[in-house]
């Protein structure tokens, strides 16, 4: 089986509702991941009203797991944000912290969403605009290992009318993946700019790549992507068909 050793380290989500005008909030979250390092439980979050009137913000923090190839958020209590509720002013800068507060120290690599969402003001709608309700989904991190590494082995499988790519995270770190290119006879047959997503410590992802199924059963398919720490090239040659 293919193998990528990497240690590896926004998810930003921006939802609403459009109509004949959208009006959306400019509500912007710093750093965009949290990573505190081994046995350190604080961290901080700066959040930044760039409008032009006041704004509130609900703050909270939920467990991120992946199950059957999904992202799975549950509401926890091991690690909370404090404050939970802020009132904004324009232009306005506020720290909030972000606190471990399960007492067990950490199981390898906790993984969760720090959520800050705009809360809509009802008397601020205005004739013919919906005003769009913004959310930054921010990864946070826990975990008391020093040295963390993502070991992956990579496959495609055929699904329907395309293919998909999976991918397996053997090893003690996420990884964080991007830019994913698939070439054949080293044409290219797939390719996808930004962010495609994580794969947690521990579990299985797959990500449609949107190509020909017969391309499940090439033995020539490679691999080009970024993670965080660079490029990510990977010969699919010997990787399982269905």
């Amino acid at each position: 089986m293919t193998k990528s050793l990497i240690p590896v380290g926004l998810f930003t989500l921006a939802c609403g509702v459009f109509a004949s005008t959208a009006q959306a909030a400019d509500l912007r979250a710093s750093p965009v991941l949290i990573d505190p390092g081994p046995g350190v439980r604080t961290a901080t979050l700066t959040i930044i009203n760039e409008e032009q009137t006041p704004m509130k913000v609900q703050v909270r923090v939920e467990a991120w797991s992946q199950q059957d190839g999904q992202n799975v958020l549950v509401p926890t209590k091991d690690v909370v944000a404090s404050p939970p509720f802020v009132a904004l002013a324009p232009g306005q800068h506020y720290l909030v912290r972000v606190v471990r507060t399960a007492k067990a120290p950490p199981k390898g690599e906790e993984a969760y969403r720090v959520l800050v969402d705009e809360v809509p003001d009802p008397n601020s709608n205005t004739p013919g605009a919906v005003k769009l309700i913004v959310r930054q989904s921010i990864p946070a991190f826990f975990s008391d290992e020093p040295r963390r590494t993502a070991i992956v082995d990579w496959s495609v499988a055929g699904e329907g009318t395309g293919i998909q790519l999976v991918a397996k995270n053997r090893g003690t770190r996420r990884l964080r993946l991007s830019d994913v290119s698939l070439e054949s006879n080293g044409k290219p047959v797939y390719h996808q700019s930004g962010l495609v997503g994580y794969v947690l410590p521990g579990t299985t992802m797959h990500w449609p790549v949107g190509a020909d199924p017969s391309f499940a059963a090439d033995k020539s398919l490679h691999l080009k992507a970024t993670s965080d720490t660079g490029a990510v090239e990977v010969s699919l040659a010997d990787a399982p068909r269905p």
